[in-house]
């Protein structure tokens, strides 16, 4: 299927690895110039396909920088087209054991870049009349998990943010929408059933079966399949689709809406 990607300029959160990096190798397969934003970027730019990644050393958790960001790429490249709102995953704790700098951290991880960065890339695109905007979310928010409360939370706002900014975008030609990935084998899922091995005495081979046997699907997704998404998302293919939260997840939420 024929994306009409290339040529656009990509800005990719938290992309170092996982499905960031999965998103920023696939946007640029693409034919798109992807500004490859993370804590522990750096390296000379990349070709992948007919496009490139650009490392960016950045952090969310400065506010001033992050409310910057997007005119920075702007300055540099001349355009913003697509924004993809990849954020790191909060510590993972019941909700009675969460201290208040657990809160804290994970609003400042979770919400606040995702409101800054959706808000100046919502500015620069109604301008221009177009552009996709892209947050990376979490079915937690639409099925809490055990542990996943500052997550829930968090992107829950984060997901009403983005809903309403649609609504508003919509008549410039702005598209704004959200994924919401189940479980993935990324680095940060092996971490989280490390944990949970650690905390109930299991072996990780018996906490991923326990994960897996939630999955219609019967398996993790892969970084690369939430990439697609987001490319299709991102893309001319998608042009009437906006507001709309999609669940890649092998079939795990079970709600209906």
């Amino acid at each position: 299927m024929y994306l009409g990607l290339e040529n656009g300029v990509a800005l990719v959160t938290a992309a170092s690895r996982g499905i960031g990096r999965a998103t920023a190798e696939r946007l640029a397969a693409e034919g798109m110039t992807v500004i490859a934003a993370a804590r522990s970027a750096g390296g000379e730019p990349e070709t992948v396909g007919s496009g490139s990644i650009v490392p960016f050393a950045h952090d969310l958790g400065d506010a001033a920088a992050t409310a910057a960001l997007v005119d920075t790429v702007v300055s540099a490249y001349g355009a913003v087209d697509v924004v993809v709102l990849n954020t790191p995953g909060p510590r993972i704790v019941p909700a009675l054991e969460a201290a208040w700098d657990d809160w804290t951290a994970a609003h400042d991880t979770l919400l606040r870049p995702v409101v800054q960065l959706a808000t100046a890339a919502g500015r620069v695109m109604r301008d221009k009349g177009a552009g996709a905007i892209i947050l990376l979310s979490s079915t937690w928010v639409r099925q809490p998990a055990a542990g996943g409360v500052l997550s829930a939370a968090y992107r829950s706002a984060a997901s009403a943010f983005v809903k309403n900014l649609a609504s508003e975008l919509a008549p410039a030609g702005v598209r704004v929408n959200q994924i919401m990935p189940g479980a993935t084998g990324t680095d940060r899922m092996q971490g989280i059933v490390e944990m949970k091995s650690d905390r109930n005495g299991t072996t990780v081979e018996e906490e991923i079966a326990r994960v897996v046997a939630d999955i219609p699907a019967g398996r993790w997704a892969e970084a690369s399949e939430i990439a697609d998404a987001v490319a299709f998302l991102a893309s001319a293919r998608a042009s009437f689709i906006t507001g709309t939260s999609l669940s890649v997840d092998g079939g795990a939420v079970r709600a209906a809406h």
